[in-house]
């Protein structure tokens, strides 16, 4: 199991550690380092830290499975772009919860397919959706979810299309838009050049074939393989013997 965020999360913000809700109403925090973390190759805004949790019954989570992340091919075949309802699930900075993590989900559409890249804070252009979406700076690494259900619109060119629900991605910042400064009915002139950020409501989102690049590096692959040859070890040594028929006994599939 993998806790996802932006690299710029770990990096830039210093914010290695995770706090996770209990079923007993309470929290906990793993004490993460930096050095915990694995981050894209590349540079796109993904950071990964593997997480064995000693006695996950007692935490409140819920895990995305990897068939649920969108590929290229998939949204070709399901002719997925600008319009497609998505919604995000985060925390709302002004109101996130003394003890627990309190989520919200916003709303809103695919505005542009990652095809033209958009530049980052680092000074880089990086793959990445924009969704249109009722939200603020604060959510990044939010997932990020593409969603069709039986009242969307299906093109009839595409009658085939699946409900459902998949990551498209992972947030990681918000375009803003600078506007002039202006004042009405003072006497005082405005600076020349003065310009205030504004909001343009334009989410930047990771796309979650990003993701999966970055679980397929050699340092995840080599860990994962690892895991598995420990867990296959305890079930060789295992006293109780699976119910199962011999290779000799079963019967081909007709």
């Amino acid at each position: 199991m993998y806790c996802v965020t932006n690299s710029h999360v770990i990096r830039e913000a210093g914010s290695p550690v995770i706090r996770l809700n209990t079923k007993d109403g309470g929290r906990d925090v793993l004490a993460l380092e930096h050095d915990d973390w694995i981050h894209h190759p590349d540079g796109d805004d993904l950071a990964v830290c593997p997480v064995a949790l000693s006695n996950p019954d007692y935490y409140h989570y819920n895990v995305i499975e990897t068939d649920m992340l969108v590929t290229k091919e998939f949204m070709e075949r399901q002719n997925m772009g600008p319009g497609d309802e998505v919604f995000m699930v985060g925390r709302f900075g002004t109101h996130e919860g003394r003890q627990r993590n309190t989520p919200v989900v916003r709303f809103g559409n695919i505005s542009m397919m990652p095809w033209e890249p958009i530049m980052h804070g680092r000074g880089y252009t990086v793959e990445s959706f924009l969704v249109e979406t009722r939200s603020l700076s604060g959510f990044g690494g939010s997932p990020v979810f593409v969603y069709h259900t039986p009242h969307t619109p299906y093109p009839s060119d595409f009658p085939d299309r699946e409900q459902g629900i998949w990551l498209l991605g992972v947030d990681w910042g918000h375009l803003p838009i600078f506007e002039n400064v202006k004042e009405k009915n003072r006497k005082d002139d405005v600076p020349e050049g003065w310009v205030v950020e504004s909001n343009s409501g334009q989410m930047a989102v990771t796309p979650a074939w990003k993701l999966q690049e970055l679980l397929d590096t050699e340092d995840l692959a080599v860990g994962r393989k690892q895991a598995d040859d420990e867990l296959s070890k305890r079930r060789d040594d295992s006293p109780i013997v699976l119910d199962m028929l011999p290779e000799s006994a079963k019967q081909p599939r007709r």
